[in-house]
């Protein structure tokens, strides 16, 4: 064999067992919090500290280099097989330590003192704020960039668009736009306003939120209500859901003798939205998006099918959910 043939041989041979050490160069990305981090080599472990992130990587096809979530990731399925290092601010260094990851991938709510500790001990992390769909798409692609799957990202990135362009095309010349109320809780009354996630998406399925004077996350009154007397009220599944495989939240809006002059418990247009798509800034909002729009105007997008109560699920547990849906809320509050 000539010299030459020898070296592409050996060049071959490390190719393989290197894996794709080669092939990487190394990029520095700034994450949502500010900070620049050179990720020197493709990972090949991952944790994840928050369900949206789980869900990206998961989308990107990486969920065999996963090697711990949160206790509040749950989906895709296979996230329940992973094991779980704490929750968002409770999260458990010990066990991150244990897994070793190649790299973290982290939420402003996991707590900044948490976050700096475990970059003080060596670890590459990179936090994400996908409070926006444009936030979403930058999430995406920042994990795809981390990863090395930016050719998956940004297949994901252009199909959301494509989906969600089709969506604003229906629109074009919509001027009845109906007010949405979007209800966390009943007592007290707490909506979604503007500068949320769930605003824009209100507001990208052809809608109005009744409540956009309310900045953030916030409460209104019974007074204040019963004045702007949205025409659409949206509930998130789970939130303050029984064990019947009812949702209370949303039975409580046609129950309550107070709410009965409400133009959208009139008309039974209170909806449950699922809370994991709706609430979540990963690839799914593409379908919680495309069922408001069935149900701001089903004149254009057909009729929209209320999700199946996970409360009928076997195994289900009530707590966890609602833990979950609250604090998977908190996350997309702007600070």
């Amino acid at each position: 064999m000539k010299p030459v043939h020898l070296f592409i041989a050996v060049l071959l041979v490390c190719a393989v067992f290197c894996g794709t050490a080669l092939g990487w160069n190394p990029v520095t990305v700034t994450d949502d919090s500010g900070f620049e981090s050179i990720i020197e080599s493709q990972p090949e472990t991952i944790v994840s500290l928050a369900p949206t992130n789980t869900e990206i990587i998961f989308a990107l096809g990486l969920g065999d280099k996963v090697v711990g979530v949160t206790e509040y990731c749950n989906y895709p399925e296979e996230t329940l097989t992973k094991q779980t290092v704490g929750g968002y601010s409770t999260i458990n260094v010990e066990k991150i330590v244990a897994a070793n990851p190649d790299i973290i991938f982290a939420n402003p709510k996991n707590g900044q003192e948490n976050i700096d500790y475990l970059r003080r001990l060596g670890y590459s992390v990179i936090v994400i704020q996908s409070d926006s769909v444009n936030g979403t798409y930058d999430a995406i692609q920042m994990v795809g960039t981390c990863t090395g799957t930016t050719a998956e990202a940004n297949s994901i990135v252009s199909d959301m668009k494509t989906r969600i362009d089709a969506i604003s095309e229906k629109l074009e010349g919509v001027t009845d736009k109906p007010t949405v109320m979007h209800a966390m809780s009943i007592e007290p009354y707490w909506v979604s306003g503007s500068s949320t996630f769930q605003n824009e998406l209100i507001t990208l399925a052809g809608g109005t939120n009744a409540f956009a004077d309310v900045e953030g996350w916030g409460v209104v009154t019974l007074e204040k209500l019963l004045t702007t007397d949205p025409q659409i009220i949206l509930v998130d599944s789970g939130s303050k859901m029984g064990t019947t495989g009812e949702n209370t939240l949303q039975k409580s809006f046609f129950t309550d003798q107070r709410l009965s002059s409400l133009t959208a418990v009139r008309n039974t247009d209170v909806y449950v939205m699922n809370s994991d798509t709706f609430d979540r800034g990963g690839p799914r909002i593409v379908e919680s998006l495309e069922q408001l729009a069935q149900i701001l105007h089903p004149e254009i997008f057909g009729n929209y099918a209320e999700p199946i109560s996970s409360a009928s699920s076997p195994g289900f547990s009530v707590i966890p959910v609602i833990s979950g849906i609250i604090g998977g809320l908190f996350i997309y509050r702007r600070k």
